[in-house]
């Protein structure tokens, strides 16, 4: 089952041209409609198809494991599709009208979200996501939020266990 990465260019700060540099698939959410040039390259989150290389992978695990730098994804789901979705939620509007950025891709972000969220809430921000791979607060441990029987599912692992836990994701 492919896994792919969210990545916060905001959080990595120059770290991003390093993940873009050992990582050529990504794309970046704030890319503008007709896919040209990006917008915002430093603040942007960038969705990364993982793995891809074994220097990917340890310089994501070794530089930002505990600096809230993204999120993995397991999915079935191709990455066009994913782009499509993720993009979907980049801006949330208020009750009173204002439209604020949803950083999402953050797990500090994700972690406080979800629990929030009610059944169809849950559905549609899923979507074709199977599971959210992200440290915890204590980066000592991963969590794992997944859906069961359309309610939410949280299981908290030591992060020792996070390779194997990827690398089981990626075998499917």
């Amino acid at each position: 089952m492919p896994t792919h990465l969210l990545l916060d260019a905001a959080r990595m700060e120059d770290a991003m041209d390093r993940a873009r540099e050992l990582n050529p698939l990504h794309s970046s959410l704030y890319r503008n409609r007709e896919g040209q040039d990006e917008i915002l390259p430093a603040v942007a989150p960038f969705l990364f198809t993982y793995p891809y290389a074994a220097d990917f992978e340890e310089f994501v695990m070794g530089e930002g494991w505990g600096n809230s730098w993204g999120l993995w994804v397991e999915s079935n789901a191709e990455f066009e599709e994913l782009y499509k979705h993720f993009r979907r939620f980049l801006m949330v509007q208020t009750e009173d009208g204002q439209e604020l950025y949803f950083r999402f891709y953050d797990p500090r972000v994700l972690r406080i979200f979800l629990p929030t969220c009610d059944h169809e809430q849950l559905m549609e921000f899923f979507g074709p996501v199977n599971q959210f791979i992200m440290e915890d607060e204590d980066p000592a441990f991963c969590i794992l939020f997944s859906l069961w029987q359309g309610q939410l599912f949280v299981d908290r692992q030591d992060a020792a266990l996070l390779k194997y836990i990827l690398d089981d994701a990626v075998s499917g």
